[in-house]
């Protein structure tokens, strides 16, 4: 969780990414490492946003956390209907697409996103979100291509994360057993561990290149949609 944390506060967004198979491997329950994941995630996110919270478009924010919400809930009905493994390739494939859209980046200056595309990739990324986990890609493609410095990147997913974790759980929390009492140790351990993680992350950040750091989330953006594919 420290590695992945750390990678997490660096880039912004991936902290599951990397922790997930890692947990996985350790023998962990499934049910519990997405449990973990979300609550280390949503501390992390708010300590990201209170730390750049300078560099936060809340409009921005705010408009992609909203139109999260329905695609959150289309994402429920169709886990409800269509099994996981029949979504995660397709889900895999478009992620691999972002990465590579990354890696062309528009002519001219940063440019902010519109109304209607922030619309499109909030909703993408919620129906993501409940249906494979992987919420991050829409919204780093847009943010990516807006051409926003790093400091405004991390700080603007932060606070789209917060949101849509938040969601995630509250929906776990009606739709499932969810239980904290057996795996509390070790949802402690992880947040003190995730929290110094991210802030080393957030202060590599500060000290990258632009290009470095864009091709950073280039990579791992194209190392999430490959590890969805192979592990359908």
């Amino acid at each position: 969780m420290s590695f992945a944390s750390i990678i997490g506060g660096a880039t912004g967004f991936g902290t599951a990414l990397i922790a997930t198979p890692l947990m996985l491997l350790a023998g962990i329950d499934v049910t519990d490492v997405v449990i973990v994941n979300l609550v280390v995630g949503l501390a992390t996110r708010i300590a990201a946003v209170i730390q750049l919270r300078a560099h936060v478009e809340w409009r921005r924010v705010g408009w992609l956390g909203g139109a999260s919400l329905p695609g959150a809930w289309l994402g429920v009905l169709t886990v409800a209907l269509l099994p996981v493994a029949y979504l995660k390739p397709a889900v895999g494939a478009l992620t691999v697409l972002c990465g590579l859209a990354l890696a062309i980046q528009p002519s001219g200056g940063p440019r902010p996103p519109s109304r209607p595309a922030l619309s499109v990739a909030g909703f993408v990324s919620g129906y993501f979100g409940t249906t494979t986990s992987l919420n991050g890609p829409p919204v780093v493609l847009l943010l990516g291509r807006a051409k926003l410095p790093p400091m405004s990147f991390i700080a603007d997913l932060a606070g789209f994360f917060v949101i849509t974790n938040t969601l995630s759980l509250a929906l776990l929390w009606i739709y499932s057993d969810v239980g904290l009492a057996a795996i509390w140790p070790m949802l402690v351990g992880c947040l003190v561990v995730g929290l110094i993680g991210n802030r080393v992350g957030i202060a590599i950040a500060q000290r990258l290149s632009v290009g470095t750091f864009r091709w950073g989330v280039i990579a791992l953006v194209l190392a999430a949609g490959i590890l969805t594919i192979v592990t359908a």
